[in-house]
């Protein structure tokens, strides 16, 4: 049995360390080596065993449980294999907004009340392919929360238009209604156009979705099709126990066979979309469509990826605009893999008028750079340590994350074994594998162009580094 106590992870082991390296200033001498040179020790990580975890229940729910005593919490998630992309316009998002009204023996009031008094945290979210039920309580109303999660599984409240408690998008430090979530959304909704994943529902579509909802939740929202993540302040033994009991009356049906769909037609060219916003900042999104990433290209193409501008931290993009020019707080990449069906892959940033051509040339000039040239042996160095021994790492570093990414995995891929090689993946990849991943999944000559803001002063700032106009990157030819 595997038990997470209150311990410091990997990933904030080596940031401490690197802490202490460069940023602390005390009576003793600095040790100013590369760390390299220093003889460290390798870092040791292994994985919780997923079948140590594992729970099958006789409907065919397959359920991932861990004690995880670092707080006195239980969070749940579940994991349902149906989203954005399953039915008929509007149908997944109403069975959603069905899920965010509670169960069906409870009125919205009731259901408010239930969750206030387990202290409850509640979202329901839905991207292309999977919609997911989050809830997390305090350790003494672990039973209770199951019990809700099992009767909100089995019969959601589909009538009513009350929406319920919703997963938080919005920061009261940041004006999200004009920003980068409107620049997203604006290359989005471009780049999956007339697509299964983003239709817009018809006004007869829209009258029908209740009814559509309640037959995807009939086909969909059965036990061999929801994987359940539980963990927290608990004896496992008795979460099982309380894990069959709650989950029992979920469907026995049989899951409906994987529903593969359609790739996104690769653009001809650049298109620029322009939006207005009277605003202080411009936001920008470029990128494309990303195919499927079949095992023997995720690895090169994490390694990628985080050279060029993963994870907020110093990548290419990063130095470029923010370290070298002081243009921006970030300049990112956002790798988005579907699993069965086209995902994305774009690059994210913002500033005043006056920097957001050159930034938008800064992207792209490191996009072609990337693709044109072998990365450093540091910088090969760094992204395969960080993505293992950092990032992979924590991915698995408490009960909490480590259910939930062996739940969400079962439900996607129907075994670890993907996840259980990407290490020894990561480490087999070289400088031309890279470049060869680059090549492959980074398209600058037909990108979409996204900027959203004050326009007009925007194109009237004059160039710092020559830049052009942004009517430039539409329907153009790569720089």
């Amino acid at each position: 049995m595997i038990a997470f106590k209150n311990q410091t992870t990997t990933g904030i082991k080596a940031s401490l360390l690197l802490a202490s390296i460069i940023g602390c200033t005390t009576a003793v001498a600095q040790d100013t080596r590369h760390p390299q040179a220093m003889g460290l020790p390798a870092v040791k990580f292994e994985r919780p065993n997923p079948d140590s975890l594992q729970l099958t229940l006789d409907n065919g729910l397959v359920a991932y449980v861990a004690e995880d005593h670092r707080a006195p919490l239980v969070t749940l998630k579940a994991y349902i294999g149906v989203g954005a992309g399953h039915g008929a316009a509007g149908d997944a998002a109403a069975l959603a907004a069905a899920f965010r009204r509670g169960p069906q023996a409870m009125s919205a009031k009731e259901f408010n009340a239930t969750l206030n008094a387990m202290h409850g945290e509640f979202s329901v979210s839905q991207d292309h392919e999977v919609t997911e039920i989050f809830l997390d309580v305090t350790a003494d109303n672990s039973d209770k929360a199951l019990k809700l999660m099992g009767q909100l599984l089995s019969e959601p409240s589909f009538e009513g238009t009350e929406t319920g408690p919703q997963q938080r998008s919005s920061s009261a430090s940041i004006d999200y209604n004009y920003s980068l979530v409107n620049a997203v959304a604006v290359f989005e909704e471009q780049l999956f156009a007339g697509h299964a994943f983003t239709r817009d529902a018809t006004a007869e579509q829209a009258l029908a979705a209740n009814q559509g909802a309640r037959a995807l939740h009939a086909r969909y929202v059965v036990g061999e099709n929801v994987t359940l993540a539980v963990a927290g302040d608990f004896k496992r033994s008795a979460a099982v126990n309380d894990i069959r009991r709650a989950l029992k009356p979920l469907s026995t049906d049989p899951a409906p066979a994987p529903e593969s769909f359609p790739a996104l037609a690769p653009a001809k060219q650049r298109e620029l979309m322009l939006s207005q916003a009277d605003r202080i900042q411009g936001w920008i999104v470029i990128g494309h469509e990303l195919p499927i990433v079949p095992e023997d290209d995720e690895a090169a193409l994490a390694v990628m990826d985080y050279i060029l501008g993963a994870y907020h931290l110093d990548s290419r993009l990063y130095r470029s605009s923010r370290e070298l020019r002081g243009l921006t707080n970030d300049n990112s990449s956002f790798l988005k893999p579907g699993v069965r069906g086209p995902g994305s892959y774009s690059f994210r940033t913002y500033g005043r008028p006056e920097v957001v051509r050159l930034l938008v040339d800064i992207t792209f000039r490191e996009l072609n750079a990337i693709r044109d040239t072998l990365p450093t042996k540091a910088e090969l160095f760094v992204a395969k340590g960080a993505l293992v021994d950092g990032i992979y790492a924590d991915s698995y570093a408490t009960g909490v994350e480590a259910t939930q990414a062996y739940a969400r995995e079962w439900l996607t891929l129907g075994s670890h074994a993907r996840s259980e090689s990407f290490p020894r993946r990561v480490a087999a990849v070289t400088a031309e594998a890279v470049r060869d991943a680059a090549q492959k999944y980074i398209h600058p000559e037909r990108m979409i162009v996204a900027v959203l803001g004050p326009l007009d002063k925007i194109e009237a700032a004059p160039a710092i580094e020559s830049e052009p106009q942004l009517s430039t990157w539409n329907n153009a030819s790569p720089r």
